[in-house]
């Protein structure tokens, strides 16, 4: 099992995010995306693939929220804008349900 890194931060459109540690490169992204879509069920709402980073939006359950690769911060779940306590609470909930699968 990976293990899951809460980070808490200010910078706009991170905010709060959950770190895969060893599973930090370009190419682990894709494994974490076929865990996502297809052992847990995630729809893909929006996917992009650009020189330094990746960025897949995913839904779960109503819960809205982001699959990134960059280059700075590794592979992480994370939400475009700030949300609630219990947002994070779920999306942690799936970053560990993920981290189980690995």
């Amino acid at each position: 099992m990976a293990a899951v890194l809460k980070n808490i931060t200010d910078t706009k459109n991170i905010y709060t995010y959950f770190e895969f540690c060893g599973y930090d490169g370009w190419d682990e992204f894709d494994r974490l995306f076929s865990i996502l879509t297809d052992e847990m069920w995630c729809s893909v709402q929006n996917k992009l693939d650009g020189i330094y980073s990746r960025h897949c939006v995913l839904e779960k359950g109503g819960l809205v929220f982001k699959l990134m690769y960059h280059e700075d911060v590794g592979n992480c779940l994370c939400s475009q804008d700030k949300k609630t306590d219990d947002y994070y609470e779920q999306l942690e909930k799936i970053a560990f349900e993920v981290a189980e699968k690995l």
